[in-house]
């Protein structure tokens, strides 16, 4: 590989990554906030896996938002002042907790999914189908790889 794919910010992959990430995440809080939502993309994510699935620990949600426990608290902490989710004991564990939705969190589905769907739509406009899935292959091979050197590193 070319030393200009791992230090030139124009070509490393990491960079253009995280600067795409990051752009893609200003945009998303740039449209709630002028539909009057007052939530973040991160809360976005966790409300995601939430409508997927109520009842997750902090950890479950932690890990599949790869998120650290600090900023999962944080974003939980937040969601709770706002009245979006809340915290319950675990009955079989009364030493975590589990995460559900409240009336306002599921209602906040109609109004959060619309949105982010048509910024997805604009976003994502000038992708053909094909380089679409090209680009979800790249990043999948990207991902198996770092589950790979994560377990290696915990090895």
């Amino acid at each position: 590989m070319d030393d200009a794919y791992v230090y030139d910010p124009e070509k490393a992959p990491g960079f253009l990554i995280s600067r795409t990430g990051m752009r893609m995440r200003l945009g998303l809080r740039r449209v709630f906030a002028e539909h009057g939502q007052d939530v973040t993309p991160e809360q976005w994510g966790v409300l995601l896996c939430l409508w997927r699935q109520e009842g997750l620990t902090q950890t479950e949600l932690a890990d599949r938002t790869v998120k650290d426990r600090t900023t999962i608290t944080r974003i939980l902490d937040l969601l709770e002042k706002k009245g979006l989710a809340e915290r319950r004991k675990d009955p079989m564990d009364r030493r975590s907790f589990r995460v559900h939705l409240t009336d306002a969190g599921r209602g906040a589905r109609e109004i959060l999914l619309p949105l982010v769907k048509g910024y997805a739509a604009r976003l994502y406009a000038d992708l053909t189908e094909a380089e679409f899935t090209t680009l979800k292959s790249i990043m999948d091979k990207i991902n198996a790889r770092l589950d790979d050197l994560e377990s290696e590193a915990a090895s």
